[in-house]
This record gives C-alpha cells, sequence and structure tokens, in this order.
C-alpha cells in the first residue's frame, strides 16, 4: 500500500473527479463535457469520499483508466491502522517475553509464572491433574476464533483494515485457548512442607506457605446496575466461576485453580497441608464483577 501510494506521488497525475457510484469499485467521472469519461477505482473504505462530490484523484498517465483517490484518509488510514496492528502484536510478544524471563515487579518473589523449562513436581507430597478431557471442552470454543479469523479472511469486500483487525483478534482468540489447553491438558499441581507448585508445559510457579495470607473458595460473576429497575442484576445460570485461590496479605490473588482437580482426596489433603503450615482455613467469597 505505501509502495502504492509514493508511486502516485511520483508519478501520476493529480486532478479532481466527482463521485458518481459507491456501489463495490467507487466510480469517478474526470474531466469536463464533453470529454469527460469516467473511471473505477477499488478502495478499501469509503471515508472522505461523498457521492456527487468533487474529490482530489490521482491518474495513471499510462493508463488514465487507472485512478486512485488521493485523499489523505483514502491514502493513508490502511496502512496507519495495519501499523498499529502490527505495533500492538509487537508488544504483546515483548510483554510476554519480559513477564517470562524473570519475576514480575509487582509479585511477590517466588509466586510469579515463568516460561521456562519445568523443574518438575514437588517430591514428597501430593499431586493434582485437571480431569481428563477437560482440555477438548477448550479446543471446541476455540472454533469461535477460527469463524472469527477464517470468515474475514474469504470475504473479498469491506475495510481491509476491518478484516485484519477481526482476523487478528480471531486468531488471537483461538491461539489463546489452544495454549491453555495445552496448559490444561499438561498442568500438574504438587504441594509438600515447602509449598505449592504448579507446572506445566507452558512453565512453572511456585507459592511458599508464607507467602499465603488467606485462602478462598470464590464464586465469581459478572453484574451490571440496571437502571429501569434501579437493582444490581444477579446472575444467570452458567454465568458463575468458581475457582480456589491462594491471597496475599492484600487479597491479590498469588494462585487458583479449578475445584474439579483429581484425585479429590488430594485436593483435602491439599488445604490440610496448608492449615498445617499457616493456620489457615479454606472459607468461600462471592465477588462481583461491575461492567
Amino acid at each position: 500500500m505505501v509502495m502504492s501510494n509514493l508511486t502516485a506521488l511520483k508519478s501520476w497525475v493529480r486532478t479532481e473527479g466527482e463521485v458518481r457510484a459507491m456501489n463495490g469499485d467507487i466510480e469517478f467521472e474526470i474531466g469536463h463535457e464533453p470529454n469527460s469519461y469516467r473511471a473505477f477505482a477499488a478502495v478499501d473504505h469509503t471515508w472522505g469520499l461523498h457521492l456527487f462530490r468533487k474529490v482530489p484523484l490521482f491518474v495513471d498517465p499510462a493508463d488514465p483508466a487507472r485512478v486512485k483517490p488521493a485523499g489523505l484518509f483514502q491514502m493513508w488510514l490502511s496502512p496507519a491502522g495495519m501499523s498499529v496492528l502490527v505495533l500492538l502484536l509487537l508488544a504483546v510478544a515483548w510483554t510476554g517475553a519480559r513477564l517470562g524471563t524473570g519475576r514480575i515487579a509487582a509479585a511477590p518473589a517466588g509466586s510469579s509464572w515463568m516460561f521456562t523449562d519445568s523443574p518438575g513436581p514437588l517430591s514428597g507430597g501430593i499431586a493434582l491433574h485437571a480431569p481428563a478431557g477437560q482440555w477438548k471442552t477448550v479446543l471446541v470454543w476455540s472454533i469461535l476464533g477460527i469463524a472469527l479469523a477464517v470468515i474475514p479472511a474469504l470475504s473479498k469486500g469491506g475495510n481491509s483494515v476491518s478484516r485484519a483487525g477481526q482476523i487478528t483478534l480471531g486468531t488471537a482468540f483461538a491461539l489463546s485457548l489452544w495454549a491453555f489447553a495445552w496448559h490444561t491438558g499438561t498442568m500438574e499441581i504438587s504441594a509438600n512442607d515447602r509449598g505449592i507448585r504448579m507446572t506445566s508445559v507452558l512453565g512453572w510457579r511456585d507459592l511458599p506457605w508464607g507467602l499465603i495470607r488467606s485462602v478462598e473458595d470464590q464464586d465469581i460473576f459478572t453484574t451490571y446496575f440496571n437502571g429501569q429497575t434501579r437493582l444490581w442484576e444477579l446472575p444467570f445460570p452458567g454465568s458463575t466461576i468458581r475457582v480456589l485461590a491462594f491471597n496475599d496479605e492484600r487479597g491479590r490473588t498469588l494462585m487458583s485453580f479449578s475445584p474439579g482437580l483429581e484425585p479429590r482426596k488430594s485436593v483435602d489433603r491439599l488445604f490440610q497441608l496448608c492449615t498445617e503450615h499457616t493456620g489457615l482455613k479454606l472459607h468461600g467469597r462471592t465477588i462481583a464483577v461491575d461492567y
């Protein structure tokens, strides 16, 4: 796109044309009667173009039927939008690399996730795993991301910036769920007298008993204030997420996982170990997230 724009700026002839049709390719009428003619241009979007209004154009001197809108939005909005997407992806990759090469500054020492080879489970204690087949459910949900990416990719019309954004969003959603499914399928939580360790193919995390200040069985749901009834909406069935959370003195979650881990006897033994080393007992908490 940039090279095409630079070529037009350098060697094409600048003129004016009147927009005559905006269905599909944009039709322009160039020149004055009786020597006027019409030309078509494929555009990514119609910002700055209005039916029956004159707009600046670039005309290829070697082929007068080949034209390009010369407006700022028409020439540079799509390259700018795609550049922003690239920078956003690079920023996400850079952040992920930073988080994976050392401890997170805001997290207590020993509780941050490390994207490195796992040292293996803690020995001499208990071991927990996700239910068999749970990762398959995550893969099923990733179909939504695949659809969001494939449908715009196969579409020939519309705004290229919008299509690129939808493809990027769908791809990121699918990839994140694939990574989570891989993490879930290989996750192991072990505990002994030292503390708790979570390991998977994506890395590992240690949580010493001394960092834990509360242990909660959390029910989390989203809610909003209904302006008509003047009441907060209650969660609908299936919208509540339940997690077991180990928190620090500020209530920040240091480690959390599903209560459906197996075997069940080892889950009970995990909280017995926690009580033995911290004096804390599991208590319930309902968290409403306002959106």
